[in-house]
């Protein structure tokens, strides 16, 4: 089987709140700077393991651990944490990048989970996430999390 090339991080950016929350697949040390230059600010990796960490730590730029295990859904705590950092960054203009490894479904499941907090419907969160990023699949578990955190 051919793998496929790596498509260039700027290209995989994409914004479910242009300049303040996006999400993108784990970033590798020489693609933070076009990164910044594409105004992300912050990183919040939901990646279930601190690789990258260390990365963002020596570029200087501010960013959040909320550990995810693949398939599965954020803990309400997460979310809130999330929430503050998104808040908090954004107040200083720094837009927010959320990952995980492709940035397909734990991304997608955190940046709906963010927009059902700050007030949208499961389903206007679910198409602002698919419109941003067609190939965002959720797994049964995440989308049953978005679904009980919308009825709240």
């Amino acid at each position: 089987m051919e793998q496929q090339p790596i498509q260039p991080i700027e290209e995989n950016l994409w914004w479910v709140i242009p300049d303040k929350l996006a999400g993108v697949r784990k970033p590798m040390a020489e693609e933070l700077t076009a990164l910044q230059t594409a105004g992300v600010g912050a990183i919040v990796s939901v990646m279930d393991d601190p690789s990258n960490l260390d990365l963002y730590e020596q570029a200087s730029i501010p960013h959040l651990w909320l550990p995810t295990k693949g398939g599965t859904a954020p803990s309400r705590e997460q979310i809130q944490e999330l929430q503050n950092f998104v808040e908090s960054q954004n107040r200083l203009s720094h837009g927010v990048a959320i990952h995980c490894t492709s940035g397909r479904r734990r991304t997608g499941t955190m940046l709906a989970s963010y927009l059902i907090h700050a007030g949208s419907s499961y389903d206007s969160a679910i198409q602002i996430v698919q419109k941003a990023n067609p190939d965002v699949e959720l797994r049964e578990a995440q989308s049953t999390f978005l679904r009980k955190l919308a009825e709240e």
